[in-house]
């Protein structure tokens, strides 16, 4: 128990802090002449002495989309000089018009364009063209409303990674998916794509790309680059053998058609209703993500194929991955996608690596072709840099942001931290902003398949046939202890439930759903594993397997070094499992092994995270039937793959097959019953949710500006992106280092 020896304290600074996260104001604040009205505070605030600004309110119904108007374009800025190597405004000024809580412009059009002094001077030089140049034809110009007001240019975003595997501490930053997601987290808008359309038969989709959108090398981004993906990368059978053209993380694999340069069509053999919400999430995403995974929706043709089999001597390029150190070319050909890892990469996202990855330093510097404007015409995005330092440890990370020397990140930051963080804030400089999270921060999966589909190693029968034990699972939950799980990780600011959306969402299962089987009853829980057989102990009090070979023990797996406290939480497990005489294994390992042995079909029971935007399914699969996912999303390569085995896998099947088919906001009563059925079975026994833990406490100094007061913390929909860093900026045009 000396792990919880500061419990009491860390619950007195939750109940304050849950005071905070939880507050709500139903009168404005007053506003300053010229700065956006304040909004009431909803579910998230700022704390440690920065004022809060306006909260994200629901969004409009977007402009564009199927049978609508191109969003409309942005308009001519006050205090921002125009033209070719003009200085942008000195000082930042009131945004145009208060912010509404959407980034889905709907102001008049501008003609006239600003950019950084960093890309003005390059223009006076000669090394770079005019920015009207540089940005696609001005009605096609992307328009980003600002958070607070018009941003000033300039400064380094310091943050800190923790190794090449940390891949999405960049990615989320930037934003070049076809289409994204407004701050609501349901109503889409477009991104690279200006507007689309949906077949009335759900089978064609059609998306009409910015005309005059260039590659950060100044090459033009057209449909060629879909197609190139499509017909060498997607479909190649030595890049992506087995995967049959399927796009990202998804089983879809639909036929690319190019319509002219700028209008691209993606074909399915039957209705697909679901793809916008796949194309707007990571699953799809773009270059940034999945040009390192090898499966890119499109790709710099112009660049890629110097290096590609198809265009040039097999030979030659044999040799030239040889000589850069692969064994293969498909190695070699993948790093050369990985805007992680490849300097010389053309990316359409607004900051370019020019350090990779593999250094001390990951580093980027603003894209001088991105596409996209504030409302006054400044070319975005405001800051120069980022920076992101090397530290393999979340404890020393979670320090240099507590010495003050990050300026905005939430990744990797702790929410046990909290009181230490709020101990520190003026001496600092930075406050705190919490963006909770739907579904659970902490639970159990109990792997439905393990032993299945002939995995690598052999399987223990004893512990599979308890883990799908239903009864046996049940008995588990009601031993968990909630409140200490609560009180220890998350300073008490969480809710004790299963693994269901939040009271209110439209998906919610109703409160006998969330709370079933989560009151503690140790009585209960030691009746039922007795029932079930295993009633014989050793003289350590632990239960017998009935096979005769001694003790039962699991083994349970928990990521290290991660964004939550795993290893505590897995410890409280292990203790509250005991306590009704189950053996528990601890087994730890890092984000990268953990991912592979789970997609092999290798844990036994995991403790992770579950459910934020979609219930537990096969599309998803992670902990509870990782073979089921494999068979289910049609992976190859070896992997295990098994199908849906009893009545209530294969009914998850079939509402998985509906919800495909279905737009995001209508599945409603398909969501419901795929939560009722988890939850009747147990596959995964939540402990606590709803809270900012995963991904949503942020540090944030306070010259960082334009940061919206909520925003969905949702991994599928690549927060912070989603809160439009192309408009976030340092008062001052610098951070408070003076970099």
């Amino acid at each position: 128990m000396k792990r919880f020896l500061e419990h009491w304290r860390l619950v007195l600074a939750g109940l304050l802090l849950l005071a905070a996260i939880s507050c709500t104001s139903d009168t404005p604040a007053t506003s300053a002449p010229g700065s956006p009205a304040q909004q009431p505070t909803a579910a998230a605030t700022t704390v440690s002495g920065a004022t809060p600004q306006a909260t994200a309110t629901a969004a409009p119904v977007a402009t564009t989309g199927s049978g609508a108007k191109p969003q409309a374009t942005a308009t001519a800025a006050p205090a921002a000089t125009t033209g070719s190597g003009a200085k942008p405004q000195a000082t930042a000024t009131a945004a145009p018009a208060a912010f509404k809580g959407s980034f889905i412009y709907s102001g008049p059009a501008v003609t006239k364009f600003s950019e950084a002094p960093m890309l003005a001077a390059q223009v006076r030089a000669g090394t770079l063209p005019p920015v009207e140049q540089r940005l696609p034809k001005p009605s096609d110009v992307m328009v980003v409303p600002v958070v607070e007001k018009i941003g000033q240019y300039g400064g380094t975003w310091r943050r800190a990674f923790t190794g090449p595997n940390d891949g999405q501490n960049a990615d989320r930053l930037m934003m070049d998916a076809l289409v994204y997601y407004d701050l609501d987290g349901t109503t889409l808008m477009p991104n690279l794509a200006k507007s689309w359309e949906e077949s009335p038969d759900g089978m064609v989709y059609t998306f009409h790309l910015r005309k005059g959108v260039k590659w950060s090398d100044g090459a033009p981004f057209t449909v060629d680059d879909f197609m190139f993906s499509s017909e060498y990368i997607l479909n190649d059978a030595e890049l992506n053998p087995g995967r049959n053209g399927r796009m990202g993380y998804t089983a879809l694999a639909p036929k690319f058609v190019k319509v002219d340069d700028y209008t691209i069509q993606f074909v399915f053999d039957k209705s697909q209703r679901g793809f916008m919400d796949e194309v707007a999430s990571y699953r799809i995403g773009g270059l940034s993500l999945h040009g390192r995974t090898g499966w890119p929706p499109y790709a710099p043709a112009h660049y890629l194929k110097q290096f590609h089999k198809d265009f040039n001597d097999r030979a030659a390029v044999d040799n030239m991955a040889k000589a850069a150190g692969f064994q293969t070319w498909p190695l070699f050909f993948k790093e050369k996608m990985d805007a992680q890892r490849n300097l010389n990469l053309p990316v359409l996202a607004p900051w370019k690596m020019t350090s990779p990855a593999t250094s001390q330093l990951l580093e980027y510097v603003r894209n001088p072709y991105y596409w996209a404007v504030d409302p006054a015409g400044n070319q975005l995005p405001y800051i120069d840099k980022i920076s992101m330092q090397l530290i393999g440890e979340t404890e020393v990370l979670n320090l240099k942001a507590i010495a003050g020397e990050i300026d905005f990140q939430h990744r990797h930051i702790l929410m046990t931290k909290v009181p230490v963080y709020r101990e520190n804030a003026a001496r600092g400089n930075y406050s705190l902003r919490f963006w909770p999270q739907e579904g659970i921060q902490a639970g159990i999966g109990f792997n439905q398949t393990y032993g299945m589909g002939n995995p690598s190693e052999a399987a223990d029968p004893e512990v599979q046939k308890w883990i799908q034990n239903k009864d046996f699972r049940i008995a588990i939950s009601l031993a968990m202890d909630r409140k200490t799980v609560n009180e220890v990780l998350f300073l008490g600011t969480g809710k004790e439930k299963q693994a269901t959306f939040s009271a209110g969402h439209p998906f919610y299962p109703g409160a006998d759903y969330e709370s079933k089987y989560t009151k503690r009853d140790l009585a209960e829980a030691n009746r039922m594993l007795n029932a079930i057989g295993l009633d014989k102990k050793d003289s350590s009090g632990f239960r017998l397997r009935t096979d005769g070979k001694g003790p039962l023990s699991i083994e349970v797996v928990y990521i290290s070094q991660y964004f939550l406290d795993f290893k505590t939480l897995a410890e409280i497990v292990k203790e509250n499992w005991e306590a009704v005489g189950i053996k528990v294994n601890l087994k730890a390992e890092d984000v990268n092994l953990f991912g592979q042995r789970r997609l092999n079909n290798l844990h036994q029971v995991v403790v992770d995270t579950c459910c934020d935007r979609h219930p537990l399914n096969f599309a998803l699969g992670r902990s509870a039937f990782p073979a089921i996912s494999a068979w289910y999303n049609a992976q190859q390569g070896g992997l295990p793959s098994v199908e849906p085995y009893n009545a209530e896998l294969r009914r998850i099947k079939v509402l998985n097959d509906s919800a495909n088919d279905t737009k995001y906001e209508n599945r409603a009563a398909n969501y419901i019953e795929n939560q009722k059925i988890v939850i009747d079975q147990q596959y995964y026994v939540g402990l606590v949710g709803d809270t900012p833990a995963f991904n949503g406490v942020i540090v944030m100094k306070n010259n960082f500006k334009n940061v919206p007061l909520k925003a969905p913390n949702v991994s599928l929909l690549q927060n912070e992106g989603i809160g439009r860093t192309v408009q976030f900026f340092f008062e001052g045009g610098k951070n408070d280092a003076g970099q």
